[in-house]
């Protein structure tokens, strides 16, 4: 019982050792650790001061949920040609966040809101001479290029569980930002609408055409009273301020930067730097001893082996 008490009493004491011997290693390179956290800090404030201030707007909008059960039954009645024409009803301004998503990512959208409001001097506006009114890079920027960046700056945030989606932009400017998130959001409007109301001008020409032909009065009186749906339908799409949603929270122009956090990166860049100081204040000890008392033999092969690697 003694002895395991002994040997119980000697692991204790092995151990205190081997942790003092540890704070002796942090202590001997105390100056090193310092040295790192410190430079890592004042290198960590200086890059942060030189990060541009970037501003978020947003806005919220819900897609517009409109009834197409009478209409789509109305189509049916007219058999085979009744149900192809229904199954593209798009009139009305129904709208999905699927919808949205595929849309606002699109490359189509992204060239019309471009061109329209000739952004591509607010976009690239460093490599934009305002004087001359030249392009300060031998190679314009293309449209591509205006794609990339503008869907770099885009955040979208679809919230299937409340039915309603969240759009921000990224800009330095924070006015600029919220032009730029009024542009997007009446250029998805107007490109859902633009849409529709191509597909309903090639399917109301198509019942026109059947009503032209049509003998039986049952069958002209279903076909005109469609085509006079589809006119009050096309009627009401033109007149729509946003086509297929609602803005529910319109974009604002932010007081505050939204990035970067300077504190933060600061306090991780020196927590970060701490910890590496101290495993490299172990690997400089564990070298030393390799190099004294340990085993100089492998400590010899080591170096050898690192020549060897240099020289290729």
């Amino acid at each position: 019982m003694r002895e395991e008490e002994n040997n119980q009493d000697l692991y204790y004491e092995e151990d205190e050792i081997n942790l003092l011997d540890l704070f002796i290693v942090l202590l001997k390179h105390k100056w090193m650790i310092f040295s790192v956290v410190f430079i890592a800090g004042v290198v960590a404030v200086v890059a942060s001061l030189l990060m541009t201030d970037i501003y978020r707007s947003e806005c919220t909008i819900a897609p517009i949920e409109q009834e197409q059960t009478s209409m789509s039954s109305r189509l049916s009645a007219l058999g085979g040609f009744g149900a192809m024409v229904a199954s593209q009803v798009g009139i009305g301004g129904a709208g999905s966040l699927e919808k949205f998503e595929i849309v606002l990512k699109s490359r189509e959208m992204t060239k019309q809101v471009v061109e329209k409001h000739k952004l591509m001097q607010v976009i690239f506006k460093d490599s934009w001479d305002k004087k001359t009114k030249t392009w300060k890079t031998e190679e314009p920027p293309t449209l591509q290029d205006a794609y990339e960046a503008v869907q770099g700056m885009l955040e979208i945030k679809p919230d299937k569980k409340n039915g309603v989606m969240k759009l921000g932009v990224l800009f330095p400017d924070p006015a600029v930002a919220q032009k730029l998130l009024n542009y997007y959001v009446n250029g998805m409007s107007e490109f859902l609408r633009h849409q529709s109301l191509e597909n309903v001008a090639i399917q109301s020409k198509a019942l026109q055409g059947q009503l032209v032909t049509a003998t039986d009065p049952l069958l002209r009186a279903k076909l005109a009273e469609i085509i006079a749906q589809y006119v009050e339908k096309e009627t009401l799409a033109k007149v729509q301020k946003y086509y297929g949603f609602n803005v529910i929270d319109p974009p604002f122009i932010p007081e505050k930067k939204f990035k970067p956090k300077r504190s933060q990166i600061c306090i991780l860049s020196v927590i970060v730097a701490f910890f590496m100081a101290i495993f490299l204040a172990f690997i400089m000890e564990y070298v030393g001893n390799l190099k004294k008392n340990e085993d100089p033999e492998r400590f010899e092969k080591l170096k050898k082996y690192i020549k060897l690697r240099n020289k290729k």
